[in-house]
């Protein structure tokens, strides 16, 4: 399944790529340090500097293997970056809207205890060039964000709308790169006590290597399924916001119900709509447009005969 993310699929002129390590220590609703380096000392972290028509971004991330055969995951995209890349300060998040992580100016994550299976997963699309030499990150991105949130942090915003961390590039050389970055990371799924890390000592050294170019696409993908994404966030006050892919045109409702089957509110009615990845957002209110109450709401989507339903949660 391929599904379209406007920032990652830009026409690809040029790459460069690195191995080495990132190191850390956080604290906050979990704790422990980081390092890319395993057995035999082997570097397992990853970095691309890909450049494109409209921007350019670099990537940067790492496994580090912990108890029971689990792995914590750390993954840094910057947009808007220059190629090759130079030194420069990014803001955690910067620019963007926290509601939309895709459009952060810089995507920071870290995700705690991934069991083998997946970060096999996650390596192989890093690695795949089967694709028409194609990084496929498009995948990796809805896998992150809308199958693993529960146990995702992110860079976001304070209750202010400040910046929560800086990473920095600071040394660059024909063959190398290094740097270093702290933050505090949040779970974007709402909780009470909100649940958090902070970051702290982090570093990164990089190696350049020689790899094939591996071009990024700048044509959407047909969806090959009908998909709708758990809504975002969740719980969530006063909006939340339901994602879905079809992939053939054709007619689409959207309707919110109780939990015990009575409509509340129908956001998209029978409305012909193109394939590919759409949103709407749900303000919590129903059909005349009073606020509803505290509880468990269930969304569907209804495409071409065939209905997907899943649960979300209104607090306040």
């Amino acid at each position: 399944m391929k599904i379209f993310i406007p920032f990652i699929f830009c026409f690809c002129l040029a790459q460069e790529s690195y191995t080495g390590e990132i190191t850390f220590d956080y604290n906050g609703t979990v704790s422990g340090s980081f390092t890319s380096i395993i057995q035999d000392s082997i570097p397992i972290g990853f970095a691309f500097n890909q450049e494109g028509a409209d921007t350019s971004y670099f990537i940067m991330g790492a496994f580090t293997e912990q108890e029971n055969n689990e792995f914590d995951l750390f993954l840094a995209v910057l947009q808007d970056t220059t190629f090759p890349v130079q030194p420069r300060t990014w803001d955690i998040p910067g620019q963007g809207n926290p509601l939309d992580p895709l459009s952060l100016e810089s995507i920071v994550i870290f995700i705690p205890e991934l069991d083998s299976v997946f970060v096999l997963d996650l390596i192989e699309t890093l690695t795949d060039t089967t694709g028409g030499d194609s990084l496929a990150l498009d995948s990796l991105f809805e896998s992150l964000f809308f199958e693993l949130n529960d146990n995702l942090y992110l860079g976001l915003p304070d209750f202010f709308g400040n910046n929560q961390g800086v990473l920095e590039i600071s040394e660059i050389s024909d063959s190398s790169l290094s740097g270093d970055f702290y933050a505090t990371l949040t779970k974007p799924v709402l909780t009470w006590p909100l649940q958090s890390i902070n970051i702290d000592n982090g570093l990164f050294v990089f190696n350049k290597i020689s790899l094939p170019v591996l071009a990024v696409k700048s044509k959407p993908t047909v969806p090959e399924r009908l998909i709708l994404f758990p809504a975002y966030p969740n719980p969530f006050n006063p909006n939340t916001t339901i994602r879905y892919t079809i992939p053939i045109n054709r007619k689409v409702s959207i309707k919110v119900y109780n939990i015990t089957g009575q409509l509340v509110r129908t956001l998209v009615e029978n409305e012909l709509v193109n394939a590919g990845t759409h949103s709407v957002v749900w303000n919590g209110k129903n059909e005349f447009g009073r606020t509803v109450s505290t509880g468990m709401y269930l969304y569907s989507l209804e495409w071409a005969g065939m209905k997907k339903v899943k649960r979300m949660t209104l607090v306040k």
